[in-house]
């Protein structure tokens, strides 16, 4: 009797756990209304430098993006990698002006027209940029989002939310976000701190002018 009592108790004890856990993934929680809090206060921003830092074993970025809706985006980016034991280092800048593409080359600027009016970024917000933050539909709706500590980063205080989607074994982290106290991101990061974007200025004036003419090399349309 007690031997069935205790196995009684036992696939009772399995039942409550898997149903905590369904309704643990399944209720909406604190940090998706965070998320979609956070996802309209950035497509709702003007402005915004987005630095981006990747350091992996064979590979290393440094990247800073700046914004300035509806039609202006500034990327310069450095970056190394190894292959077949040798390493290989470039580097590439590139302006975007209101259907006016620039792209740096060694001695000038190559220059394209293209028909669309805004940039990815405009469009988007951040998410048309940050491949991170552009999982956050599939999250919110199929993962969870954990709320993390305070702290500080870049200068400004920001509480972590830990973005997680379920896993064979109960739940892997994807990615973590630092969000201030206007819902906007300062800090997206990988769990192993491989790859850190940091966001700054948002909605603050950015200047970002077209190469002068006499740098133009070539026209492309």
């Amino acid at each position: 009797m007690e031997r069935n009592l205790a196995s009684g108790l036992a696939a009772r004890a399995v039942i409550f756990g898997f149903v905590a856990l369904l309704i643990w993934w399944v209720l909406p929680s604190s940090g998706v209304s965070e998320f979609k809090k956070m996802n309209a206060a950035m497509q709702n921003a003007k402005s915004w430098r987005m630095h981006t830092v990747v350091d992996e074993p064979t590979k290393s970025v440094d990247s800073l993006t700046e914004v300035y809706c509806p039609s202006r985006i500034h990327v310069v980016t450095k970056s190394a990698f190894e292959q077949g034991g040798t390493k290989y280092e470039q580097s590439s800048e590139s302006i975007w002006i209101e259907g006016a593409s620039y792209t740096r080359k060694d001695d000038g600027w190559l220059l394209s027209h293209e028909d669309r009016q805004n940039t990815a970024a405009c469009m988007w917000g951040p998410r048309g940029e940050d491949a991170l933050l552009g999982q956050m539909d599939v999250i919110s709706a199929r993962g969870k989002i954990r709320k993390g500590d305070k702290r500080e980063a870049n200068g400004f205080r920001c509480r972590d939310w830990i973005a997680s989607v379920p896993a064979p074994a109960g739940s892997r982290d994807v990615f973590g976000v630092c969000v201030d106290s206007d819902d906007l991101p300062r800090e997206v990061f990988t769990l192993d701190r491989s790859e850190v974007i940091t966001y700054s200025d948002w909605n603050q004036p950015i200047k970002i002018d077209a190469p002068p003419a006499d740098q133009i090399l070539k026209t492309w349309r």
